[in-house]
This record gives structure tokens, C-alpha cells and sequence, in this order.
């Protein structure tokens, strides 16, 4: 993050931003093209500021797009009522025009849950949410409001977009959108750190992060975590939250957390909604902001490259039980001991997140890793925590390879449980692949499952599967096809593989031994996400890397849809 050993802090004038999103080499408005001497040499903060202003109103619109759905659906619901199925069917519409919304509720003024979508989340109509401040808070101020980050009902740390509903003066309660900061805010930060190498940082002001580019900073505090517990580091984090704008340099962990270099960040602060943050740009001062390489060619067989990583990680395993963890760790976490093969390397985690070995990114051994992301969006440690709970599974995510200069790739990975408190894996990449997808496309991808969920809860489970397998419905369009599963890996719908539909798929692997329906159950139980696969595409018949996305579509099954890479497996 920015909070380091301080070299100078110069406080500054700056408008007043949220994030920063530069998907180009250009900074609109600047008039000029920013060539790569501009870009990556030193920044000065006159460099930095027009970027914050530029991404500050792409932001707001975004936040306010979120403010005008609440205020729609706080209209309506004057009409439907605050409870029923014409209060929920006006939460599922609202949630079906914003991307990366999880959930909404209806709160009363006696802070009492009256209706909740989607549909899953409706065990939570009655419920009295008196206890949370965040609520308590909403209910009190009676305008629109923008939470604090705090443990939702709903199951995650989460940010409630609220709008108060009224009744000509009569106070009807409030109406919210709930979104997780890291699935929120991802798909507008991780291109910009890929293309320019800034980092993104957004605090409130009593120093808790809710959003960091270095995903183990998430959550943590500034002023009080261990992270930054020296005095140098303490008095950097109390000037960014007492001061509303400024600059400082400073040294700290690179963003592939292998190497501490100088750093530059410029801070400023928006207000809305009841809601004060501040938030910040940074960059390593010296180093390029490209860190990535050239694709590598594909090489060897990856059956013979598999069969070496099963036994690679399997020998390991042996080798942690026998020594125990912290011997077994610091072996793994030796640069020039034996479980370190150029990119095949060991990783250990405990069961809670934390950091155990990562021998190339020695930084994060130690910091708390559960809301790791790649840069599609997908969980990658509750992925791999999956896999070492289900006794050792294959899975892909992309993920920097330090062999080709941290260049994000493919990797396929394999993971074993060590013991009940933790586990470890290893994976090897696969470069040729290209699985760095359109964050647009992306998007497109989550509303069409969205989409399916809405339509499923409108005309229910039996007609939306008919719909869903029926080739001349919308739902059958070609590599977009919608797909549905019950909890217990029974098909659904399948509708480019009839034969399937009914069958028990849970033991079903991919080319190269995924489990996907455990995969994708496991991400439906977190409230839905994305999954790797290497699966028949039905536009061109062969195999492909698909990233998928999950969403619970009822108690007991799920729907989800994918994009297909193009990528030939055979």
C-alpha cells in the first residue's frame, strides 16, 4: 500500500476523487499522449492529479448509477408496499441494472428486514438488524448513505448503498444495494494497474481499507494493524487520514510483494452520501510500471508437465508431515531449496487465509490472503481452499509466474491438504493461453446470468429449465448458453448436450482433472462467482478455456454462463 517509511510528506491541493481507471496511454483531456519516458519515469504528483481527476467522474457516475436504481425502486415501492412479491420483484429489477450488485434489502423504520432479494436471501424477511450500527445509522439519518465496510447478513464483508423511502412526510424505511468491495471495484482497477502499473487505495477515515490493489491489505486498519506497526509507518497512515489531500514518497513492498522499492502516492478525499473516504494513487517511483514479458510459445506435454506437478506437490506433502510446518515452510520458502523449480515452486496457506510459503513474493508470507482475487474477478483462495478440503483437486486461475517476469498467465494448479490447518499446492502455467478477458465482456457475461436468475425467479424453476434447454429460446444462444445444476451435480440444463440432462455430474473432470461442479458449487455458496474450464464450445466443436460465471438461482440449484477464449485444448 502507500504506508511505508516516510522520505517526505507535502500536503497539496487536489480535486476531490474516488478511484482511478486509466485504460489507455492516454489521460483525456491533458492533450497530449503520455509516451513511456513520461509514463515511467519519475512521477511528479502533476502527473498523477489529472489521472485521479479524470477516473473521479467515471467513478461518481458509476456510484450515482447505483444512487438512481435505489431512488427508482424507493419510488416504486410507495406503490407496491415495502413487503410481497411486487416489493421483491421491484428489489430483483434494481438488481438486474447494476452489475456487481449482490443482494438489496427493505429495511423498516424498526429496522426490521420486510423483503430481500434475490431470492435466496429471502430467510432474512424478518430479521431485526437493530444490532448493526450501519443500519442503525441509515434508519437515523433517513437520507441516501453510503456504509461503512462491515459483516453483512448476508454472509460477507460488504458495503450497503442505501435510499431512504418516504410516503409524502411519512418515513416507509429504507431500500439498499449490497456490493463486495473487491467484486465492486475490480473490474475498473485491475486493468488500469495491468496497462499503467498504478495501484489503488481507498480508506475511511477511521483507517480501515476498502479497497487495496494489494489484495492483503483489504480490511486491514492503518492505525492499528500489525502490518504497519512501526512509529514511521504509523505517523505516514495518521497524515493520510487527517489530512483531506496531499503527496508523499516512501518505501514498501512492490505490488507482486518480492522486492520493497520507493513509492509515490497522491491522496484526496470524496464526500458522499454520509460517507467520507479517502483515496489514493500510487506507483513505484523508479521502477516501470511494465513488469511483464512476452508470452512464451507452448512448449513440452502438458499431460507429462501435470503428471510431474501431481507428483511434485504429493512428494511435498509427504516432506510437511513428516517435519512439521514451520521446518516444512521455511524449506519451501527457500529460493534455493529443493521445493523451488524456476515457476514450479511450493505455496502454503493455513485454513484461515494466512500466508504460509510463496518462496517469490516473500512480502505476503505472513499477511492474511481470503479475499485474493485474479484479474477476471475469479476467488482464488476460497478455490483453492475448496480443493484442499475436498482431499486434493486440480483448478486454473491467473496468476503472476516470476519466471517471465511477473507476467500474469494461465496456471493450472494442484492442491493437498497437509493436515486440518493447512495445505499446500503448486501449478504450472500455461502462456500461450490467452486469459486476460475484456472487463466489458465480463460484465456483459454477469448480467446474462443475472438475467437467467431474474427470469427463473418470474415464471419459476420448471419453466425457466424448459426455457433454458430449448434451442430456440434466447437462453441457447451458441457459447453463450445458459447451464444449470442442482447441489448435487444433477443437470439441469444443458441445452447443446441433451444426453446429459439428469445425469449426476459431480465426479466430472475437465481434460486435465478439474472438478468443476465441486468448483462451481463452491462458488455459489459464496454468494456466486467465477470458475476456469476447459470445456466443448459449441460455436466451433472443440475444447476451450471458459471462465464461467455462478449464481444461486434457489435453495437448492444454480444457474451460470461463460466466454469462451478461443483457445483449442486439443
Amino acid at each position: 500500500m502507500f504506508i511505508a517509511f516516510t522520505k517526505k510528506c507535502v500536503i497539496m491541493n487536489t480535486r476531490c476523487i474516488l478511484l482511478i481507471l486509466i485504460m489507455f496511454l492516454f489521460y483525456p483531456g491533458c492533450g497530449e499522449e503520455l509516451t513511456n519516458e513520461s509514463l515511467f519515469d519519475k512521477p511528479s504528483p502533476d502527473e498523477m492529479k489529472p489521472a485521479l481527476d479524470t477516473i473521479t467522474e467515471q467513478i461518481l457516475q458509476m456510484l450515482n448509477e447505483v444512487r438512481e436504481e435505489n431512488r427508482l425502486s424507493a419510488d416504486a415501492l410507495v406503490s407496491t408496499g415495502t413487503s410481497g412479491d411486487e416489493a421483491a420483484r421491484a428489489l430483483s429489477l434494481k438488481l438486474d441494472n447494476i452489475t456487481y450488485s449482490h443482494s438489496s434489502l427493505i429495511i423498516s423504520p424498526e429496522n426490521v428486514v420486510t423483503t430481500a432479494a434475490p431470492e435466496q436471501y429471502a430467510s432474512l424477511i424478518g430479521t431485526d438488524l437493530s444490532y448493526q450500527n450501519e443500519t442503525m445509522f441509515a434508519t437515523e439519518k433517513q437520507s441516501p448513505v453510503v456504509s461503512n465496510i462491515f459483516y453483512l447478513e448476508e454472509g460477507f464483508y460488504g458495503i450497503s448503498i442505501s435510499y431512504p423511502i418516504f410516503s409524502g412526510e411519512e418515513y416507509l424505511g429504507y431500500t439498499d444495494v449490497t456490493i463486495r468491495p473487491e467484486e465492486f471495484f475490480h473490474p475498473i482497477i485491475s486493468p488500469f494497474t495491468e496497462q499503467t502499473g498504478y495501484e489503488v487505495f481507498i480508506l475511511q477515515t477511521d483507517g480501515v481499507t476498502v479497497y487495496e490493489t494489494s489484495e492483503v491489505e483489504t480490511g486491514k486498519n492503518v492505525l492499528t494493524d500489525p502490518l504497519y506497526d512501526t512509529p514511521e509507518m504509523r505517523n505516514v497512515s495518521r497524515a493520510v487520514i487527517d489530512n483531506p489531500e496531499g503527496t508523499i514518497e516512501y518505501s514498501f513492498w512492490n505490488r507482486f510483494w518480492n522486492k520493497q522499492t520507493e513509492r509515490q502516492a497522491v491522496w484526496n478525499t470524496l464526500t458522499l452520501d454520509n460517507q467520507e473516504w479517502r483515496i489514493g494513487v500510487v506507483r513505484d517511483i523508479n521502477g516501470s510500471a511494465d513488469e511483464s514479458g512476452t508470452p512464451n510459445e507452448q512448449t513440452g506435454d502438458v499431460n507429462a508437465s501435470i503428471a510431474g506437478l501431481t507428483t511434485f506437490v504429493e512428494d511435498a506433502t509427504v516432506f510437511a508431515k513428516s517435519t512439521g510446518k514451520q521446518e516444512a515452510c521455511d524449506v519451501f520458502n527457500n529460493l534455493s531449496g529443493p521445493f523451488v523449480k524456476e515457476d514450479l515452486y511450493i505455496f502454503g496457506y493455513a485454513n484461515d487465509g494466512t500466508t504460509l510459503a510463496l518462496p517469490y513474493q516473500q512480502g505476503i508470507v505472513g499477511k492474511n490472503r481470503m479475499d485474493l482475487t485474479d484479474i477476471n474477478g475469479l476467488s482464488i483462495f476460497s478455490g483453492i481452499k475448496g480443493a484442499a478440503q475436498r482431499g486434493g483437486d486440480y483448478l486454473y486461475y491467473v496468476y503472476p509466474n516470476p519466471n517471465n517476469d511477473y507476467q500474469y498467465q494461465l496456471k493450472l494448479v494442484f492442491v493437498k491438504p497437509v493436515d486440518d490447518d493447512w495445505f499446500i499446492g503448486s501449478g504450472i502455467y500455461l502462456p500461450w493461453i490467452e486469459a486476460e478477458l475484456d472487463p466489458e465482456e465480463i460484465n456483459v457475461l454477469v448480467a446474462r446470468v443475472k438475467q437467467a436468475v431474474s427470469h427463473a425467479e418470474k415464471v419459476g424453476k420448471e419453466q425457466a429449465l424448459d426455457d433454458f434447454n430449448n434451442l430456440d429460446q434466447p437462453y441457447a444462444n451458441g457459447g453463450e448458453y445458459i447451464f444449470a445444476y442442482d447441489y448435487n451435480g444433477t443437470t439441469l440444463a444443458l441445452p447443446f448436450q441433451p444426453e446429459l440432462i439428469g445425469t449426476t455430474r459431480m465426479d466430472y473432470t475437465d481434460q486435465y482433472g478439474a472438478h468443476i461442479i465441486y468448483q462451481e458449487i463452491d462458488a455459489v455458496k459464496q454468494g456466486g462467482g467465477f470458475v476456469y474450464v476447459v470445456y466443448y464450445n459449441p460455436d466451433t466443436g472443440e475444447n476451450e478455456l471458459k471462465l464461467c460465471y455462478i449464481l444461486p438461482a434457489g435453495n437448492d440449484w444454480f444457474v451460470g454462463s461463460g466466454i469462451y477464449t478461443g483457445t483449442n485444448f486439443q
